[in-house]
């Protein structure tokens, strides 16, 4: 969930790369990583929403630092959905309206709806049964600082600064035109082949033009374990949000990653997550890559 359609895939990633000691003793490493990702709900409205999203992203780290730059590429077949923070907020967004379109479905139109929060979205647009929207999402920047990491402990503590740029097509519902700004902090422990994470953080969002947001607590937990000779990993979390909206609890999803890492440092993996509240996804599917540059 920080940037929550590739939490998973980049926390996978990270931990398992950790467990498996992966470019041990590196000053300085760039990687790109990416992922594409189906997921589907009805984010507590009446409608289904279901969505596609490409995500390409590169990662800086020397010493104790790393920095970090990601991007989606969105396509989506309803428009009562909102990204905010990288996150699917369900807003309800009303499109608008044709001055030639019919409102009750006859010569010039067919209507399509979807009802959230007291009130009913109606889209009247001959398209609406075939909705479609694609296009650039918001990037998200992202700068990490380990503060300590023991070897004999293996625990590492750090601590994180984020901001999503508003450069999506508020239109498009891929972005509220708002910047949006997070920091938190990380905490890991390896026993062996076992790694343990935790990640909290606090975010600020920007508003929608009618709608007011929350600013969310968020959370990450997940449990990971090397195989294989650290060839192949499995991962297991729990992520989520509060409340982003009045009245609707927060996104919460849990989520399953096997990965598969080579000698060279790439890696492959496929995460499997399932919704928690209604305001999560029911279920997402995404496949995910990493490769040394």
């Amino acid at each position: 969930m920080k940037s929550r359609r590739t939490a998973l895939v980049v926390l996978a990633a990270s931990a398992f790369a950790a467990v498996a000691g992966a470019a041990p003793g590196q000053e300085s490493q760039l990687t790109y990583s990416g992922s594409l990702q189906y997921a589907s709900g009805n984010y507590t409205l009446s409608e289904t929403t279901r969505s596609f999203l490409l995500f390409n992203g590169l990662t800086y780290e020397k010493g104790r630092w790393s920095f970090s730059a990601s991007i989606p590429l969105i396509d989506q077949d309803t428009p009562f959905v909102t990204y905010v923070g990288g996150t699917p907020v369900p807003s309800g967004r009303q499109q608008e309206v044709d001055p030639g379109t019919s409102m009750d479905g006859g010569m010039s139109g067919t209507s399509g709806s979807g009802t959230g929060r007291g009130r009913t979205v109606t889209v009247p647009d001959p398209e609406t049964l075939n909705f479609s929207e694609s296009g650039l999402g918001d990037p998200v920047f992202r700068g990490d600082f380990t503060v300590s990491e023991g070897q004999a402990s293996g625990v590492r503590f750090g601590v994180y600064g984020a901001a999503k740029a508003p450069l999506a097509d508020e239109d498009s519902g891929f972005g509220t035109g708002e910047w949006d700004y997070g920091a938190g902090v990380t905490l890991s422990k390896r026993a062996g082949s076992t790694l343990l994470l935790a990640d909290l953080g606090y975010w600020i969002f920007g508003d929608l033009q009618d709608f007011e947001l929350n600013d969310p607590l968020t959370y990450s937990f997940a449990l990971g374990r090397s195989l294989g000779g650290g060839r192949y990993s499995l991962l297991g979390s729990i992520s989520g949000y509060t409340e982003t909206v009045d009245g609707v609890d927060g996104p919460v999803e849990a989520g399953v990653t096997v990965q598969r890492l080579n000698s060279s440092g790439r890696s492959f993996s496929v995460t499997f997550s399932a919704g928690l509240t209604e305001s999560a996804p029911d279920y997402s599917f995404s496949t995910g890559w990493r490769v040394g540059l």
